[in-house]
């Protein structure tokens, strides 16, 4: 059953702040991640749940529901792979669902922090409400980046970030469900739907907004050899190293692990439609001669 609004409203600290759980179903494994998250961080836990996969209810934790319906109902445009790509999409669903919330962090249930002391991270972070994006891997996208293309235009310069473990204002929110919607409205944009690492890092790195990555500060709270987008690592035999508290991606234990790899062996790249490919190149002429 959903909770009132209020219920998902950390109002311990100075600033209102939630953290959204982000998960394809509620199992075990998410609870018990999700208990550990409160603990450590100070913040209560909302669950982010596409509900295409099943039931959202949870006696709790709060949550936040994703389907195509709720998201179309904001008028934001669904590709069919909207649940995956647009992670975005959950920070403006919640957004709604808890206004008097002012910090939202987004974390993935395949996210594992590390560490003598974990809440170190959280602790840092909560004394500098004024960063409007904290993100991992915040860079200017060069030609190598897969979403790049998606990003172009004539008045903005493509930035990219990695999406696992984030943290936005409400004005920032705000400020990137504006531009998706204002972007869901041009068929040339919907043609090369950024996703939310693109859509995100570019929009709130070109406007006026204080945008940051978790590593700007002199401490390393992630690095690629651990929190990166590929194949998972097995929790049960992951060491970290070091003990300064650090993030680590993908983690996975005993059978989601084992079923993570077995479909990254069967996956295989979905083909564009006909007409698709048939418009992109003259979406792509257009948008690079229009504002972002």
């Amino acid at each position: 059953m959903q909770k009132s609004s209020d219920a998902a409203v950390d109002r311990g600290g100075d600033v209102p702040t939630c953290i959204l759980l982000r998960t394809k179903e509620i199992n075990k494994s998410v609870l018990e991640f999700a208990d550990t998250l409160e603990v450590i961080s100070g913040h209560v836990v909302a669950l982010l749940v596409d509900v295409r996969s099943g039931n959202a209810e949870s006696k709790s934790h709060s949550t936040v529901a994703l389907s195509k319906d709720a998201c179309c109902s904001l008028g934001l445009f669904c590709p069919a792979d909207f649940a995956w790509s647009c992670g975005d999409y959950g920070y403006y669903l919640a957004r709604r669902q808890f206004p008097q919330t002012e910090l939202f962090w987004m974390i993935e249930s395949d996210v594992r922090f590390y560490g003598e002391d974990p809440a170190t991270l959280f602790r840092f972070f909560s004394n500098k409400p004024e960063i409007d994006l904290l993100v991992a891997q915040l860079k200017r996208a060069d030609d190598s980046w897969f979403w790049r293309t998606t990003t172009l235009s004539r008045d903005a310069i493509p930035f990219r970030c990695f999406f696992p473990t984030t943290r936005l204002s409400s004005r920032a929110i705000d400020a990137s469900f504006e531009r998706r919607i204002r972007h869901s409205r041009q068929l040339r944009r919907r043609l090369f739907w950024p996703n939310d690492e693109a859509l995100v890092a570019t929009t709130l790195m070109n406007g006026k907004f204080v945008c940051h990555d978790f590593n700007d500060f002199g401490m390393t709270f992630y690095t690629e050899e651990t929190f990166y987008y590929g194949d998972p690592i097995r929790g049960e035999c992951f060491e970290p190293p070091g003990a300064t508290a650090r993030m680590a991606h993908p983690v996975l234990f005993g059978s989601e692990y084992v079923a993570k790899m077995r479909a990254l062996e069967d996956a295989r790249p979905v083909p564009l439609p006909w007409v698709t490919r048939k418009l992109r190149p003259v979406a792509y002429r257009l948008n690079i001669r229009s504002r972002w």
